[in-house]
């Protein structure tokens, strides 16, 4: 089993290391509200494009989530500071539909 991993499951994408072969430090990507209409699904579509990211919960964050499921404090969302262009690019990305399902 691999210990080096930063979460559980099967398509988690290994964070990155450097040369040095040391993890890649984390960087802020954004801010959010800690739901599964929110955090959760920035944090599975950026793992869809092999872009690990994690969640930290400031304050009493953490409490609350383990309370109620969610942090009233939201939660903040870390990806690697190599990746951090590419994780922002597909937040901000514009949706283009397909033309044929369009038609139906």
């Amino acid at each position: 089993m691999d210990i080096t991993k930063w979460a559980f499951g099967p398509d988690v994408p290994d964070w990155p290391v450097d040369e040095r072969g040391e993890k890649v430090r984390a960087v802020l990507l954004k801010h959010t509200f800690d739901s599964a209409a929110e955090a959760d699904m920035t944090i599975s579509l950026l793992s869809a494009y092999g872009i690990p990211c994690f969640p930290y919960y400031d304050g009493e964050g953490v409490t609350g989530k383990v309370i109620s499921g969610f942090s009233g404090f939201g939660a903040s969302l870390y990806v690697p500071e190599t990746m951090y262009e590419d994780a922002e690019a597909l937040l901000n990305a514009e949706i283009v539909e397909d033309e044929e399902e369009q038609d139906k």
